[in-house]
């Protein structure tokens, strides 16, 4: 199967990873980086980015049809893709009939925070298969005329997400911490870590520069965001990985949901159903919290605990292997256009 993978491309995405695995599974990989610039000059000046933005836009538009031209895919596979033009996609459909998939990992509908686009909601009808991560949102995508809607979690990649090789006496300094969150500065995530600055706490990702020096919170962040091989440092040392679940999310999960278990780490993770009895077992494999109140207690809890604390990691990482790589899910996608297509 020869496909074309539109995505943001970069080591650390899952577009890296995802090629990687779709070849991995047999197929012939093409990538076309959507979010590559093409024109920089003023970006950074109020009034002129949002014109080098259209200017970006319209090369992309551009280039990726050339794109499709030169490569001739069954399949053209878009993670995301938001600022690809409708006309641009039902242009691309009529003239080289491929198969068109999408696996949307953001809020479908979100336009106020640039998750989606006029574009982007607009061309929704024009995908064979509109994959989405929570199960809330298959009904709206179905009222807003998509062919056919599936629900597919999250997944994460265990070539990506290991064990490093070595660990130097400064790594251990650098990463280690009792309690740790990975991620970018939001006015919730500023609440909730507030509320545990008490503990062992270390905080990393973008954004949190701008949190006044004064709070809890910002004594506890160590820097900014990590990929690689250094998250993978992160999550080796640190013995409490907690995750918050956005509004959009707030009813299902997120990549950090399958990361942390599927690396070996313990999940304290802000609950949901799905989290707690689908894709994990609560108190089995990860644990959950809904109050501050829930959040410290586990926390202290699981520190005193820690042989009770390694077993639930070590379950959660056995559940992760064997359910949710990065494999996992695109098999999946494979048979379902393997089968679409009799």
């Amino acid at each position: 199967m020869n496909i074309l993978l539109v995505c943001e491309y970069w080591y650390g995405t899952g577009g890296w990873s995802y090629k990687h695995a779709l070849e991995r599974l047999g197929c012939s990989v093409d990538v076309f980086d959507y979010r590559r610039s093409y024109f920089s000059a003023g970006a950074t000046l109020p009034l002129v980015s949002a014109l080098t933005r259209r200017i970006n836009r319209r090369i992309m538009n551009e280039e990726f049809e050339q794109a499709v031209a030169a490569s001739k895919p069954d399949v053209i596979f878009v993670l995301k893709g938001e600022t690809i033009r409708e006309e641009t996609l039902r242009r691309v459909k009529e003239k080289h009939r491929p198969f068109l998939v999408q696996w949307y990992p953001d809020g479908p509908f979100n336009r106020e925070n640039r998750n989606a686009t006029k574009d982007s909601i607009a061309s929704i009808p024009l995908f064979d298969i509109y994959y989405i991560y929570a199960r809330s949102l298959v009904e709206p995508l179905r009222a807003a005329g998509a062919k056919r809607v599936e629900y597919l979690p999250f997944c994460y990649d265990p070539e990506m997400l290991r064990m490093p090789e070595a660990m130097s006496e400064e790594d251990v300094a650098r990463y280690s911490a009792d309690v740790v969150f990975a991620g970018t500065w939001e006015p919730e995530r500023e609440r909730w870590l507030d509320a545990v600055a008490d503990f062992d706490l270390a905080v990393w990702g973008n954004m949190w520069d701008r949190v006044p020096v004064s709070r809890p919170v910002r004594k506890r962040w160590r820097g900014y965001a990590v990929y690689g091989e250094e998250i993978s440092k992160l999550f080796a040392v640190s013995k409490i990985h907690l995750n918050f679940l956005r509004l959009q999310n707030r009813d299902s999960h997120n990549v950090r949901t399958l990361e942390i278990p599927g690396f070996g780490g313990f999940l304290l993770t802000q609950r949901s159903r799905e989290q707690a009895e689908e894709l994990f077992t609560e108190g089995e494999e990860i644990a959950c919290f809904d109050t501050v109140d829930e959040l410290r207690g586990k926390i202290r809890y699981y520190l005193e605990h820690e042989e009770e604390r390694r077993a639930v990691a070590a379950r959660g990482h056995a559940r992760a292997l064997r359910e949710h790589t990065v494999e996992n899910r695109l098999q999946r996608v494979l048979d379902d256009i393997r089968h679409a297509a009799r």
